[in-house]
């Protein structure tokens, strides 16, 4: 008889297995189905073999959760390599493609980190927190090269904007003009809403895939005109 194979020889990276079989079951049916049991199964090992890397369900999401911010951040800097530093209009608007780009591609990661919660989960922001920051970097410093290139419409924001852009300046532990977090905030704003809105089946109206893809185009280019970002 042929000795049955041990986890290891079975599974040489049973991490980035239980990961896979993660995602197929979010992609398949939603991450409030996600099961121990059900990734157990379908790696043929048992239960407990999984709490060796993930103690439980949560610490699991959580772990998916930083791997999508990532995923997306990565994303972000790779469109950007390319290009021309000094082109910024170009440079904004290949993140904005990118951004969606990625999300259609990896719609399960972008429910995850950005749909429906997950019934009874709760994320630790000391964990997740950093990585969704670093999904950001890519713009905010996009924006913040304009800037202080003197490539960009400056303007003074009221106290009601400063109250809500202070604490992203203090997250992100930025030391430049407060309007480029603002920027920031509503430039991503407007294409993630977007985003959301095709991802999630509300552009059924729209009359084709060039007719989408010349929405985002026109919104990009209204938002790069609005906040005044130029070569």
């Amino acid at each position: 008889m042929t000795p049955r194979p041990t986890l290891s020889e079975q599974h040489p990276d049973l991490e980035s297995g239980i990961k896979e079989s993660a995602w197929q079951q979010i992609n398949e049916k939603g991450a409030a189905a996600l099961s121990l049991r059900g990734i157990a199964r379908s790696l043929g090992i048992t239960a407990p073999a999984i709490y060796n890397y993930f103690p439980n369900r949560d610490a699991l999401v959580t772990a998916l959760i930083v791997d999508a911010y990532l995923s997306l951040a990565e994303s972000q800097r790779r469109a950007l390599v390319p290009l021309s530093q000094d082109d910024h209009p170009l440079r904004l608007r290949t993140l904005g493609l990118a951004y969606r780009q990625w999300a259609l591609a990896h719609p399960g990661q972008y429910n995850l980190i950005f749909g429906t919660p997950i019934p009874g989960y709760h994320a630790p922001m000391d964990i997740t927190g950093p990585a969704a920051g670093q999904s950001m970097f890519a713009l905010i410093e996009t924006i913040d090269a304009a800037y202080r290139a003197g490539k960009l419409d400056v303007v003074e924001l009221s106290p009601e904007l400063m109250a809500m852009v202070a604490p992203w300046v203090e997250k992100f532990g930025y030391d430049g003009h407060p309007c480029v977090i603002h920027y920031t905030v509503a430039s991503w704003a407007q294409i993630h809403g977007l985003v959301s809105l095709e991802l999630f089946g509300h552009f059924s109206a729209v009359d084709g895939q060039a007719a989408t893809d010349a929405l985002f185009t026109a919104e990009i280019n209204a938002t790069i005109e609005r906040i005044g970002i130029r070569k």
